[in-house]
Parts: structure tokens; sequence; C-alpha cells
């Protein structure tokens, strides 16, 4: 912890709120041409504390996908052209303009990747320059859930990962130390659930770790609990 800034902060943009640790501050969805537009108006109008801030990203603003395992990136460079080759696969174009960061994993092993826009992350950048607070990290939902919760995901059966949110749940599977599925998509994040159930390959595991909404009691099948985030 620095002497300068000594408190933690978790700031978290969302379409129609953000949230500065306790505090939440509401934001219009509809605001200028991209979803996050809205968000980051209303963060330049907040005064930070004093701290070392972590900025976590709906997943309304994050595109994932599984990659393969490649052993021959030997530079970041190397690693975001890689990513950027695989997401221009999914959605052409508009890959040139995201910044990209995939998950740690075994060698041989499949990752979770994620995409951001560039210029989401650069505004966030700017907007800390001028407060009190250190910006020390900018993490999409799934990986800042999957880091507070990791010491609960059980080897190797693991778990499902579920972060709810309105109108949009992300899914992954996490089991025998490695990402084995990953859906973002709008919709219920109940049936999302059940969708990617039946997608993987062979029987997987009944634990559910949910973050955003209230575990469900007794159900027949599902075994949840609260995700730590």
């Amino acid at each position: 912890m620095s002497p300068l800034f000594p408190e933690r902060l978790v700031v978290r943009l969302a379409p129609a709120e953000i949230a500065v640790g306790a505090k939440r501050y509401p934001c219009d969805p509809a605001f200028g041409s991209e979803p996050w537009h809205g968000a980051l108006e209303a963060l330049k109008s907040v005064k930070f504390p004093r701290s070392r801030a972590t900025v976590v990203l709906s997943n309304h603003f994050v595109r994932y996908s599984l990659v393969p395992w490649s052993g021959a990136l030997a530079t970041p460079a190397e690693e975001q052209a890689y990513l950027r080759h695989h997401f221009a696969k999914i959605h052409g174009e508009r890959a040139k303009a995201w910044l990209f960061r995939a998950s740690e994993g075994r060698r041989g092993e499949p990752r979770v990747a994620s995409a951001v826009d560039a210029e989401l992350v650069a505004a966030i950048k700017r907007i800390f320059v001028s407060s009190q607070a250190k910006l020390v990290s900018v993490q999409p939902a799934l990986m800042h859930v999957f880091n507070g919760a990791r010491a609960a995901v059980p080897q190797p059966a693991g778990a499902w990962l579920v972060i709810a949110e309105a109108d949009r749940a992300c899914i992954a599977l996490h089991a025998d130390g490695a990402f084995r599925a990953v859906q973002n998509a709008k919709g219920d994040w109940r049936a999302l659930l059940e969708r990617e159930r039946y997608r993987v390959d062979g029987d997987s595991t009944r634990r559910v770790l949910l973050a955003g909404a209230e575990a469900p009691s007794n159900d027949p099948y599902w075994q949840f609990s609260i995700a730590n985030t």
C-alpha cells in the first residue's frame, strides 16, 4: 500500500449507473454514440478521494472469447496482434479500435480474452490524471469477479461464474484449471446459464458462483452461492 494513496477504491462503470465505492451516481445510457459515453460523462463530475482506484467495466462494454494457446508469443505486441486477429475473425474491422487482454493459463490450455474500446480506456485515464485518486487498473467485470472468487472455485470440478446485469449476463465455466466456456449476451441470466450448460462438451459442474443477483434457494439442479467480489 502506498503511503500517498492509502485507500483502495473500486469504481464500477455501467450504462445507467456508476458506483464509486459505496456511492451511486445515475447516468444516461442514451447519451452519446457509444454505450459507455453516459458513464464517462457522469464520471467526469466525481470528486475522488485520495486512493488507489480500480475501474471495473460492465460487461455491456466488453467482448469476450476463448482463444487457443499459442507458445509463439514472445512480446506484449505479439500477443495484442494475435488477439486482434482472433477477434477480427468474429467482429470484423471494428476490432482494430479495441484493446485486448487474455487471462493467465497453463501451457496448452485455452484462455479467456477480453476486448474493450481503446478510446474508453484512454478516456478513463485522462479523467484520473487530474484527480486525487491514482488509477491502478481497468478491469473487465468477468476478470474482476473471477479474481475475487478464485479461491471458491473447486478443482478439478470447477464452477460456473455468472455475472447478472440489467438485460445482460456473462456466463463462464472454469474447470480443471482453465476457462472452458464464456458467453456474454443480452437476456435473463437463468436462461443463458441453462443454454450454456447444454453447449459445453460432456458433463459440467452444478456449482454456480453468482454476482449481481440473489442466489435462488432449493434449486433442483444448480448449487448456487454468492461470488465474493
